[in-house]
């Protein structure tokens, strides 16, 4: 899940499972942290910064409604290299008022 700040100070402890990640950024969209779900990017701002996302590991996860299966690049640039893919997982993000399919054809 994303958390709902974006304070990297504001975590005293590692989680119990799982891990923290930040540095990440949105392409095409923002992360509205008021609803908790994507949204439109800013005029003229191609990248968003993404707040803190816990990753848990879950076996045999069902994909539920209103969520959108975000991948993630470790590059910029999404094609990689042949000796070093660029894709590294999926993210489910909340889509907002929005379906799935309207983030996938923004790219």
């Amino acid at each position: 899940p994303v958390l709902p700040h974006g304070d990297i100070g504001a975590l005293t402890a590692a989680p119990e499972e799982g891990t923290y990640v930040h540095g990440m950024f949105l392409e095409g969209a923002r992360w509205d942290l008021d609803s908790a779900c994507l949204t439109d990017a800013n005029p003229m701002q191609l990248n968003s910064p993404m707040p803190i996302v816990h990753f848990k590991p879950i076996e045999g996860k069902k994909r539920s409604k209103g969520m959108y299966v975000c991948p993630l690049y470790l590059y910029p640039i999404r094609t990689g290299t042949r000796e070093r893919p660029s894709f590294m997982t999926e993210v489910d993000l909340k889509s907002g008022n929005k379906d799935s399919t309207f983030w996938t054809k923004r790219g």
